[in-house]
């Protein structure tokens, strides 16, 4: 009896074991399928980005002579490089804002066009007016490089697409403002807007550059949103920077920095955002700088 109990005890002992053995076993496979899983992920992940990245494609600048405005941006975005058009992004407020403030139907009044005769004759203008009563616009991103044929262009301080701004490096940004100079000085544009502040502090670091100009950095003190007014800077060195672009750009041409127009911005409320792009819009109506 004794013996047989032993047997038995001997038994379950013995089945046991083999389960636990056999359970830390299968542990141990597990873990290692699932770390080999995780490292096939990432690495078919990495794959995916990099054929997203050679898929994803520059975006054109849309410039020629004698431009009217000229709207300057960081470097495309992902919606933008995919749509091949400006501003995109559904989020993006720049046509909105273009459309309400009237910009387009105040560079063809600076251009003496016919509003009433276009409306008549112009397909183009026929589907970007909304109202003919009062001339409202709905222009869309995918008119942007349409505007050319009313003076108004788009180009990119960088023209290669990232996800984010942050991908460029400063010396990729820096190398590229002589391009973007030489499109300025071609085009004879006579507004130039740049839609985001860091651009034109790329713009302001370059000429320290070439003016030997050791510190200076835009502040609350010497910056203000909109036009860039050479007689009003009370900064000397900020003055020299201005003119040494006006230079460059061999043409009399006026300088406005804006906020960026991506929905994630909120430095300024979108009336304040408003009312730059109506300053913009009645200087180019005017046709004159304030004094």
């Amino acid at each position: 009896m004794t013996r047989n109990l032993r047997s038995v005890i001997q038994s379950f002992k013995y089945d046991g074991g083999e389960e636990t053995k056999t359970k830390a076993v299968g542990i141990t496979r597990n873990a290692s399928t699932s770390a080999g899983k995780n490292r096939i992920n990432k690495a078919n992940s990495k794959k995916k980005l990099d054929l997203e990245e050679k898929q994803y494609r520059d975006l054109a600048p849309s410039i020629k002579q004698d431009l009217s405005l000229l709207f300057i941006g960081y470097n495309p975005g992902l919606e933008s490089s995919i749509q091949q058009h400006h501003y995109a992004h559904f989020t993006n407020l720049f046509y909105k804002l273009l459309n309400q403030s009237e910009v387009l139907i105040k560079v063809l009044k600076s251009n003496q066009a016919n509003l009433n005769q276009l409306l008549k004759e112009d397909e183009l203008f026929q589907e970007l007016v909304e109202d003919p009563l009062t001339f409202k616009t709905r222009v869309k991103p995918v008119h942007d490089f349409d505007l050319i044929k009313y003076d108004i262009g788009f180009t990119d301080l960088v023209l290669r697409c990232t996800r984010t701004a942050q991908e460029l490096s400063m010396k990729e940004k820096l190398e590229n403002v002589p391009r973007l100079l030489s499109e300025f000085k071609e085009s004879k544009t006579k507004h130039l807007v740049f839609i985001g502040k860091g651009i034109w502090e790329i713009i302001v670091k370059y000429m320290c550059q070439v003016l030997n100009i050791s510190k200076f950095k835009l502040t609350k003190e010497n910056f203000v949103w909109g036009l860039q007014n050479e007689k009003l800077c009370s900064d000397l060195q900020y003055r020299k920077i201005i003119a040494k672009m006006t230079e460059l750009c061999e043409c009399d041409n006026r300088i406005y920095v804006f906020p960026n127009t991506s929905g994630l911005v909120t430095s300024l409320t979108y009336h304040e955002k408003l009312q730059l792009w109506n300053n913009l819009g009645n200087d180019i109506l005017t046709g004159e700088l304030k004094k």
